[in-house]
């Protein structure tokens, strides 16, 4: 048997375990990709091979400004920009050139919105086009550009989106890692961080023989950390793409930092080729595609083909309905991860 290598090769091995080409499968080849695609995505669902456990990593965007023309003097890095006709108020993290810059907006003023706002991702305070803005520390000035149907004025980034953007492959997030609170973009030294001092007074120990007393402080850190701090709650939908992270966002992040999401993703079977050969999956392809083959036939009953050879499109369609539900049973019922039970 030839192992299937590709998805032509795959689509292929179906339709020849169906009869082709001693028998003429009655199937469109897009009607063929559509069921292919159903397979995977089922697959992706409930299969424990088609998912992996990953850690990835996202660096935090700032916001675009875009101006009319060049600015009037030169933004400086950090300083707070304010909207004349909006009176919102922003900081600069970078300036690209003359006509950009890089900011985000913050909750210092705009009385329209409640400061809450900073954890909200709901109302989003913005400036308005062709607005006079102003640098509070250089006196710089700068018209902002009037959106049209191609460019817009301001491309949002993640501090003013408050959430992250997800890759079409990730369908589960349990957990984020926050940016360290000294680290970052402000340059703290991890040797000032009070964990790090903790750590290493336990470091002693070791020359005891005995690993017992930093472990069980390190255990005591965590709660201690669990009880006082907490950890920050996250809502993620893979229809959406979106992270969210329900914190203080101008208190907990800033553009240039990273974040690490503890993931689930899908295994992209164009690049690990070996996912073509998974028997279920073939298994199911093949069901899905007779399926269609009998709801093209199934308004032909007894269909005479030459030789006296007699397709019968309900009973094709019949059988592979319930190829179908043994399947999606025998994928639930034996290749599913148990459920994640939370004890105490």
């Amino acid at each position: 048997m030839a192992i299937p290598t590709s998805r032509d090769d795959f689509k292929e091995y179906c339709l020849r375990a169906l009869g082709k080409p001693v028998i003429q499968i009655n199937v469109d080849d897009d009607q063929i990709e559509d069921r292919l695609d159903e397979a995977l995505y089922v697959y992706q669902q409930f299969h424990y091979d088609a998912i992996v456990k990953t850690f990835l990593s996202h660096e935090i965007t700032a916001s675009t400004m875009r101006f009319a023309s060049a600015t009037t003097g030169s933004f400086s890095n950090n300083e707070l920009i304010v909207g004349a006709t909006s009176n919102t108020h922003g900081q600069v993290i970078s300036t690209s050139n003359t006509t950009m810059i890089k900011f985000y907006t913050t909750d210092l003023t705009n009385t329209s919105i409640a400061i809450a706002d900073s954890y909200s991702d709901t109302a989003k305070r913005s400036f308005m086009n062709g607005e006079l803005i102003t640098g509070q520390t250089s006196g710089a000035t700068g018209t902002l550009f009037t959106a049209n149907a191609t460019t817009n004025a301001i491309s949002f980034g993640d501090m003013d989106n408050k959430w992250f953007s997800v890759a079409d492959s990730v369908i589960g997030i349990t957990r984020v890692f926050l940016p360290y609170d000294q680290g970052g973009a402000t340059g703290g030294d991890i040797l000032f961080n009070p964990q790090a001092q903790f750590n290493m007074s336990l470091m002693s120990t070791f020359n005891q023989g005995s690993i017992i007393p930093y472990v069980m402080g390190r255990q005591y850190l965590q709660l201690m950390n669990d009880t006082f701090r907490g950890r920050p709650s996250i809502r993620f939908s893979r229809h959406m793409n979106r992270l969210f992270v329900d914190v203080d966002w101008q208190a907990q992040f800033r553009p240039g930092q990273w974040i690490v999401m503890e993931a689930t993703r899908t295994i992209d079977p164009d690049t690990f080729t070996d996912v073509w050969s998974d028997r279920w999956l073939q298994r199911f392809s093949i069901a899905l595609i007779k399926r269609q083959w009998g709801l093209n036939l199934s308004k032909y009953g007894g269909l005479a083909l030459p030789g006296g050879v007699t397709l019968d499109g309900r009973s094709i369609l019949s059988e592979a309905n319930q190829e179908v539900k043994d399947l999606e049973l025998e994928v639930q019922n034996t290749y599913q991860e148990p459920v994640s039970f939370i004890t105490g």
